[in-house]
Formats: structure tokens, sequence, C-alpha cells
């Protein structure tokens, strides 16, 4: 437990102060602290909800919303068009002439797009289907970093919700004990192999001028690999309580996938970032995936499916295994009881 944490007062004793970040570009402010990242694809149920929710953040900074969006089929661009023509100095949108999903010049095609959410200090991230429900989420998180330097990333906890069902969770992590006077832990990237810490939706981070070059080097760059190197330049640090939803649906990205192209995905990003960066944790991030995509492929069948792959997948977790847990895991995966390590 940490007790030397400063407390930004700002959140707490000012609120009554703050603006809306609509009401900072109609005094003036120009340099945004804080730019709003957000990806967008056929979300027009959505959209509408997202941005507001950007618009209801209170602030003592200015701020900017950048979105890319990617070639919508609905009335995604619309909308956003209307939001701009109404905030022309607060959104940029970057409209997509093709979608760039899956191709294999997307990072070019992104490319203006992330140099634009890259000019402020820090960037906040939000997909077009999920919004924020905390009207100081921005304030919280950039209090926090502001006030310890040593931080380089702020996430928190939040909700899901199903929108076939309507069901919805709360989903707050915990590793340790809150540290005083934050309702929240400090973590590390270690601490990140044992669960899945950073949601997109909550997060806020220090930009880094090395990121842009860093990213060459993937082909499979997806948000773990910004996390990746983010963690690497300083602790996180998670607020227990939920500052956004997470909407799961049938469009989602990630959330509704079947089971085999997520664990693919996952097999593809881990093995990239441990080719580049060689280092303890992405080896040992490596294996997992591997791994679990090999007991996965063990049960079922899918598309491209073939056992000399499945092979081939435990010959290669087998050449990344360094510890002893590692080469219990291996003769374990066998079973039919062996319990499955991801994130």
């Amino acid at each position: 437990m940490n007790s030397k944490i400063p407390f930004p007062s700002a959140t707490i004793n000012q609120s009554m102060l703050l603006k809306s970040i609509a009401e900072h570009v109609q005094d003036g402010a120009q340099q945004p602290l804080v730019i709003i990242s957000c990806l967008t694809y056929n979300h027009e149920p959505y959209i509408k909800e997202a941005i507001e929710s950007f618009l209801l953040q209170k602030t003592s900074f200015p701020v900017k919303i950048v979105i890319f969006e990617d070639c919508s089929t609905d009335k995604t661009a619309a909308i956003l068009h209307e939001y701009q023509s109404q905030y022309p100095n607060l959104f940029e949108v970057f409209y997509m002439q093709q979608n760039t999903y899956g191709q294999p010049n997307r990072r070019m095609l992104k490319k203006p797009f992330d140099e634009a959410r890259s000019r402020a200090k820090y960037t906040a991230h939000c997909e077009g289907d999920d919004y924020w429900t905390d009207t100081l989420k921005l304030q919280k998180q950039v209090d926090f970093l502001e006030t310890n330097s040593q931080y380089s990333l702020c996430v928190s906890g939040f909700q899901s919700l199903h929108m076939d069902t309507k069901a919805t969770q709360s989903i707050i992590k915990a590793i340790k004990s809150n540290e005083p006077p934050y309702n929240g832990f400090s973590f590390t990237l270690e601490d990140t192999q044992q669960q899945w810490l950073t949601k997109n939706l909550t997060a806020v981070y220090r930009n880094n001028k090395e990121f842009a070059s860093l990213f060459q080097h993937y082909h499979y760059s997806r948000d773990i690999h910004t996390f990746y190197h983010i963690l690497k330049t300083g602790k996180g640090f998670y607020f227990t309580e939920a500052m956004g939803v997470y909407r799961i649906h049938e469009g989602g990205v990630n959330s509704m996938k079947p089971k085999y192209i997520n664990n693919i995905v996952a097999y593809n990003a881990y093995k990239e970032l441990y080719l580049v960066n060689k280092d303890e944790w992405t080896r040992a991030m490596y294996f997992v995936h591997t791994i679990s995509l090999f007991r996965f492929n063990l049960y079922h069948s899918y598309p491209n499916h073939s056992w000399r792959k499945t092979i081939s997948l435990y010959i290669e977790a087998a050449k990344a295994a360094r510890t002893i847990k590692d080469y219990r895991i291996l003769i374990s995966s066998f079973l039919p009881r062996f319990k499955q390590v991801t994130k």
C-alpha cells in the first residue's frame, strides 16, 4: 500500500468551476491537453450516445475529439457531419473512402488520424459503440497523471451491456488493496500477466513521441501493443469505479466474434510482440496464447483448421517454454480438464 501518492484537489474541491469541453472551445482555448480518440464503423445506433458522453465531460482544461470514420455503410458518417457542423473547432473527423479493417495498407491510411490524436499531452480512448458515464472521468484521470509523473496510464472499471439481452455487469478488477487517498490501485506491466486491466474505453495515457516509430514494426497492431509500450514507460493506476459502458453486440470488433477468431487474433498479436521485443513479458504471454490456441484446436473444428497447424502450435509453445510452470502446462494441455490460462 502506498500512502505517498499526492492527491489532486481540482476534481473534488473545484468541480463547480469546471467547464464542458465545448465551453473551452467557445472561450477561445486553442491547444488541447487531451485528445479523445474514437474509431467508429456502422455505429449508427450508438455513436450519438458516445459523442454526447464526450460533450458532457467537465474539465479544467481544453479537449479535442478526433474520430476515424471507417467508411460506414449506415448513417454514422452523416451523424458525425452534424456534430462537426455544430462544433467545427471541437471535432476533427477522418472519413475513409474505403473500409480499412484488415487491409494491408491500413496503417498508412490511418497515419493522419494517428498523428492527429497524438498532438496533445494525453490521449483518451473510446470506440463509437461505447460511452462514458462519469462526467468527471477525464478530470479525475488527468489530475492523477498531472500530479504523479511516474505514472503513464490511468484506467478504470466499467459496465458491460449485452445489447441482445440487455443484461449488464459491473466489471471492476482488483489485485491489491486500494491506495489512499485514491479509490484504486497501482499496477505494472507484469501485473497484466494475471488478468487484463486496461480496457480501451477507460484509458487515458501520456503520449510518447517514440510510439509512431515503434508501431512501424507491427503488422497485427492492437490495443495490447499500445498498452504494452505505455506500461514500459511508467506505472498504471486503476480507479476501482465504473466510468463507462462497453457494449456487446454483433457489430462489435471483438465482443461477439467466434471464439476461434479471437484466439487466432490474440495468438498473432502476442507472437508478433515477442518476435519484435524478445523480453520476458512478451515471451510469457506468447507462450500462454500459443498453448491456448493449441488447446482450442484439439477440441474444435473451424475454417482452415488442420492437425498440422495444431501440432506446429504445440512445438512453438514448447520452444517458448522456460519455467517449471510452463512445462507443467505443456504436459497438462492434453488432459480434458486442463484449465486454459488466458487474459
